[in-house]
């Protein structure tokens, strides 16, 4: 047999090795999120917070990440559930006592006048005494086209900090 010919079917063998693990790790990539979500249900279930969920967010803060469930718990009252992503206690909170987004949208509108808005989602951070604080993250885009990420308490709706990024 011709060396350049061994040559060949080798390196057909590991191009066709080399697409097919690529094509693997994109798909394990995609479905990353979808999995997170169906354990994060499958506990808060499991744990007797939430009977059924019907939206779930993903929320990346500062420190840690959390997919945050709304829906009825057992009781009927509409909550929505923190499941981290590390084995930590779950985080309940009734959705009576805090702001809604729909509040917050307002909020921004008249301190910010944003150009466009990209999404308002609750969220855990932790706060200057190492404390554990429930928000509503608005990410939108300045007057000044910079992504940015405004926060405000929960519970009241009161600002508490906000982050900009240039857009390059």
């Amino acid at each position: 047999m011709n060396v350049m010919k061994v040559i060949g079917i080798i390196s057909s063998v590991i191009f066709i090795v080399l697409i097919w693990q690529g094509i693997s790790f994109y798909q394990s990539v995609l479905d990353y999120p979808d999995k997170l979500e169906e354990k994060a249900m499958q506990r808060a279930k499991s744990e007797a917070v939430i009977s059924t969920v019907d939206e779930t967010i993903q929320y990346h803060g500062t420190d840690d990440a959390y997919v945050v469930l709304k829906g009825p718990n057992n009781d009927g009252e509409e909550v929505y559930v923190f499941v981290p992503e590390e084995k930590a206690p779950l985080v309940t909170k009734k959705t009576e006592e805090g702001v809604t987004s729909e509040a917050i949208k307002n909020k921004i509108s008249e301190q910010y006048s944003p150009m466009e808005i990209i999404d308002i989602k609750p969220g855990i951070e932790t706060n200057k005494e190492d404390q554990q604080v429930l928000v509503w993250e608005a990410t939108f885009i300045d007057t000044d086209n910079r992504y940015t990420f405004a926060y405000y308490y929960y519970s009241n709706g009161e600002y508490w900090r906000s982050r900009t990024i240039r857009q390059s």
